[in-house]
């Protein structure tokens, strides 16, 4: 298992829907973790404005990507519910992964 810390922080969504997306957030980094291989330790932040959300993410004290990876409010929402939704979200998250560890 990955160590995961998050930072979130929230300005449009309700306190029982934060709790879920950073769940899940967590368990799909500990996914990506150990199917890859590639990092130990993540440290993510996570923000969301006006239903905008960003996530830039440091993998073992590297941070090559400077860009945060977008997601849409939406995709969040139906990733907790569908296993196609959280398949695309795992796959945007190696992608982005790969390119913060400069792959």
């Amino acid at each position: 298992m990955a160590e995961v810390e998050l930072t979130a922080a929230f300005s449009t969504i309700p306190a029982a829907e934060q709790d879920a997306i950073k769940r899940m957030l967590i368990e799909t980094v500990d996914q990506l973790a150990r199917e890859d291989g590639s990092f130990k330790r993540a440290k993510l932040v996570f923000t969301e404005s006006d239903e905008r959300c960003g996530l830039t993410a440091e993998l073992d004290g590297v941070k090559r990507e400077g860009v945060p990876l977008a997601i849409e409010i939406d995709q969040l929402e139906d990733a907790q519910t569908s296993a196609g939704a959280r398949a695309q979200l795992k796959e945007a998250m190696r992608l982005y992964f790969r390119r913060v560890q400069g792959k």
